[in-house]
């Protein structure tokens, strides 16, 4: 892919969605056993119904709502990046940021959590980038990786088509490239 052309379009990677999508029922699924047959787990920390219960109920809410992320992914046919001489507009996760200005990024950092790349946008005004989430949930969730990564803006692996190495040397170079502009 060319970098001198405007805009790079990044596109959601469609079988990466389906199998997040898969993942999630299949975590629906057991979450709904743990409910339905809590007092069936008598082994170790399972061995609690109440705490089988309460796994389930957790895992049924959040994987749920992973689920009904995905299948919204699935149907949106936006790219889930796009750069361009003005900045990044993100669209890769069911939170998205929008539009983050070359002028608004302080730095670009990678993380790590378990097996799942994401990188980190680092902005100058996080708090704007938490007010442009409309739901509560959403802001819940964009105030949660501010607290953890130190910034409101990550950009997955597992949801764009598209080399995680290749995107993290592409977008700091269009950082670099872009950022005095």
């Amino acid at each position: 892919m060319k970098t001198s052309e405007y805009p790079i379009e990044i596109p959601l990677s469609k079988q990466k969605l389906v199998l997040l999508l898969i993942s999630a029922i299949a975590f629906v699924g057991i979450g709904i056993w743990f409910v339905a047959k809590p007092e069936s787990f008598k082994n170790g920390l399972l061995g609690n119904p109440t705490i089988v219960l309460s796994i389930g109920i957790l895992s049924i809410a959040v994987f749920g709502l992973a689920a009904f992320v995905m299948v919204k992914k699935l149907m949106d046919n936006a790219p889930g990046l796009i750069i361009d001489k003005t900045g990044i507009t993100d669209n890769s996760t069911g939170v998205p940021a929008g539009h983050i200005p070359w002028s608004d990024i302080k730095e670009i950092k990678t993380n790590k959590v378990l097996a799942q790349k994401f990188l980190v946008i680092m902005v100058t005004k996080p708090e704007e980038y938490i007010k442009r989430q409309t739901s509560g949930a959403a802001k819940k969730g964009v105030e949660a990786n501010h607290k953890i990564t130190g910034s409101p803006v990550n950009i997955p692996s597992s949801t764009l088509k598209y080399n995680f190495d290749e995107l993290e040397a592409l977008l700091k170079s269009e950082f670099a490239k872009n950022k005095s502009i």
